[in-house]
């Protein structure tokens, strides 16, 4: 920014020294005049023009900066945005019942429908009890997972004193043997469970299809027997053995070891079977439609109590929004009233810069009369004696927005008086329309259980 220079700068650029020379040499009117020399001219040129001239250009650019700055606050906008609340309130909260309705609606008619399967379920298969089963399944597979590896482990231990790589073949073989029992046990659950089907037809199918599997899973436990006992004598012709000996005598096993794997792979399987039919209901189907009732409730549930949480957030957004925007027109204020300020101080400096420069003028005045004083040995006659500025011609700084912006700055005080009120006015509206828009789902939830049969009137 051009700023009034120092004295000594100002003689420089202005060659005082040269000048007085040339005027002395010329010869220096000794009359009363009123017309300025080429001298006096050049002085108060370069002060009007080349410092109070570049002065005034930045101080009014610097203005102009602010006039800018202040245009683009937004105040009336934002208090007018709070007085009008109500409308951007209901309009938020409209859109987001709308939304949270559509799934309630589509969540319960599913509820619903499923429902009425269970119900003609029950109808068709003769059912008037709830069905019964295991709410947790992690328990039942940590149940079945401990059992497969504890027969896999005890088989391992007597299948490994036959078998070529001892350990690590015992334990893959009886890890086989466990996966199988597994298969079993899981068909025979299925086959028993359907033994209480209420069609007869059904029901004597599976009677005959669980013998069926008993006594093919009863003929692999005793082969497994037979195995283990053929291992000790060749572990080559092993599996041609046993089963030789299964068909010729069954239970002709002497070895007690093998014995003892029979009655552990008989036990795991029925724990096994046991373990499959006890998790689920014993009617088939029943648990699993029972299952997607249970579901279908606990996500109605959930529906409903998301929804709750989401007016909730939709009315926080909402008052965070109220909030900043209040912040944002008191930040706005502030900075309007200083800006103002600004304005009034940069108007100040420049008034300021005008007294400097004609202290400056008069101090090059000054120095050419002494220099001049020095070269002749008396005072250069009137020499500057007309070098005064008229205030009136010198460029004045636009204040055209300025003085705008201070009847805005009174508006705007009021206005800033008024902001609590609408602020709180448009907090209390959002609240009282939040508690509505609650009362609202709860009525639309109660609706919408007794149009599908959700709940009794």
């Amino acid at each position: 920014m051009t700023t009034i220079p120092a004295i000594k700068t100002a003689i420089s650029a202005l060659k005082i020294e040269q000048r007085v020379e040339s005027d002395v040499k010329a010869g220096i009117p000794e009359i009363d005049r009123r017309s300025h020399t080429e001298s006096e001219e050049g002085l108060r040129s370069y002060v009007v023009r080349e410092i109070i001239g570049r002065v005034h250009e930045n101080r009014q650019a610097e203005l102009d900066d602010e006039i800018a700055a202040r245009s683009e606050v937004g105040l009336r906008q934002l208090h007018q945005e709070l007085k009008n609340a109500d409308s951007l309130i209901e309009k938020r909260f409209v859109s987001h019942f709308a939304s949270l309705a559509s799934g309630l609606k589509r969540c319960a008619s599913d509820l619903s429908a499923m429902r009425v399967d269970l119900e003609i379920f029950r109808h068709r298969n003769g059912l008037t009890r709830e069905a019964v089963y295991r709410e947790s399944r992690l328990l039942h597979y940590s149940v079945i997972f401990f059992i497969v590896i504890f027969e896999t482990v005890l088989n391992a231990f007597f299948l490994s004193k036959g078998s070529e790589l001892g350990l690590v073949g015992g334990f893959f073989q009886a890890f086989i043997i466990s996966l199988v029992n597994l298969g079993f046990a899981a068909f025979l659950a299925f086959a028993l469970r359907n033994c209480f089907h209420q069609s007869s037809f059904r029901k004597s199918i599976s009677v005959l299809f669980f013998s069926a599997l008993v006594l093919v899973a009863a003929t692999f436990v005793f082969g497994v027997g037979h195995y283990r006992e053929a291992l000790e004598h060749d572990p080559f012709t092993a599996s041609q053995v046993a089963i030789a000996s299964l068909f010729a005598e069954p239970f002709g096993i002497r070895d007690f070891n093998s014995w003892i794997m029979v009655v552990v792979s008989s036990i795991a399987l029925v724990v096994l079977a046991a373990k499959f039919f006890v998790v689920d209901d014993r009617y088939p189907g029943y648990t699993a439609i029972t299952r997607r009732v249970r579901r279908l409730q606990d996500a109605w549930a959930d529906e409903f109590g998301n929804a709750l949480e989401a007016l909730n957030e939709a009315a926080e957004d909402i008052e965070q929004e109220l909030a900043e925007k209040e912040k944002t027109v008191r930040a706005q204020f502030i900075q309007f009233k200083a800006s103002i300020e600004r304005s009034d101080e940069i108007h100040r400096h420049y008034e300021e810069d005008i007294i400097k420069a004609q202290g400056l003028l008069d101090e090059l005045i000054r120095y050419y009369q002494s220099y001049s004083a020095r070269m002749l040995n008396r005072r250069a006659a009137y020499f500057g004696e007309l070098l005064r500025f008229e205030l009136d011609k010198l460029p004045r700084l636009n204040t055209t927005g300025l003085e705008q912006h201070r009847r805005d700055l009174a508006a705007f005080e009021a206005l800033l008086e008024d902001l609590d009120y609408t602020y709180e006015t448009a907090l209390a509206i959002l609240h009282a329309r939040s508690e509505l828009a609650q009362a609202d789902l709860v009525a639309l939830v109660e609706k919408l259980e007794l149009e599908h049969g959700l709940r009794r009137a």
